[in-house]
């Protein structure tokens, strides 16, 4: 990566709190509930009713949802905070081009060529980028269903999907068709890992903001160390 220079704005400051708000959604929102439900889970698995045999595939239906459903939510902070991040530096670095518009309406690959116009670095440069670019399209595979989204996360995040046993001879090929989104299978894990990445994000950035004076090399130093340090966890 050649040397790259950032200039400082408002929206930086803006950000400074954006990885505490996600893990605080985490920590307080989402562990509580999915416990919840897992506690839930069991006590119906150690009745002696037989209904409640029913009503334990139902809740266990539930979790999943709510899984999906807090997935979507993680992404939707996530694309928010940025989206507000780039008007503001749009408003600051280039106020009569339009570019504010461009980001309210831009899809994740627009935002991306955005984010590079305005902050001279790819996003793809972070070392989070992996575990987002996967949350951009779960996020999408969430919130529609089967698609475009939906057969790229697959290609690249195939372990989210609960294993397919193999079919009878007659039934055909089943692989030949990506598994469909209800199958998903999300665990707390991986949604720790994402909300993980969205603050290792913001916490890059900030150390940008602090250093921005010169170029850039031990930025960037910084950022490949922990790209390699962390570059295997990803779900």
């Amino acid at each position: 990566m050649t040397h790259f220079r950032w200039k400082n704005c408002f929206a930086d400051v803006q950000t400074s709190k954006h990885d505490i708000t996600i893990r605080a959604y985490f920590d307080d929102v989402i562990v509580p509930s999915i416990k919840t439900l897992e506690q839930r889970i069991s006590e119906l698995g150690q009745s002696d009713d037989p209904i409640d045999m029913f009503i334990q595939s139902d809740t266990l239906d539930v979790l999943q949802e709510a899984k999906m459903a807090f997935a979507l939510s993680i992404q939707s902070i996530w694309e928010r905070q940025l989206r507000t991040y780039l008007v503001g530096c749009a408003k600051e670095l280039r106020p009569t081009e339009g570019l504010k518009k461009q980001v309210e309406k831009a899809n994740w690959d627009a935002l991306k060529k955005i984010f590079r116009e305005l902050r001279g670095l790819r996003l793809e440069s972070f070392p989070s980028f992996p575990l987002l670019d996967r949350l951009q399209h779960l996020g999408n595979a969430c919130r529609h269903g089967d698609g475009k989204s939906a057969n790229q996360l697959h290609q690249l995040c195939p372990e989210l999907w609960k294993p397919i046993p193999p079919m009878p001879v007659d039934f055909g090929d089943a692989s030949e068709n990506p598994p469909s989104v209800s199958s998903i299978d999300i665990s707390s894990e991986h949604l720790r890992q994402f909300v993980e990445a969205i603050a290792q994000f913001w916490d890059d950035t900030t150390y940008i903001y602090n250093e921005s004076k010169g170029f850039y090399l031990g930025v960037w130093r910084r950022m490949a160390a922990r790209s390699l340090v962390k570059g295997s966890a990803q779900p």
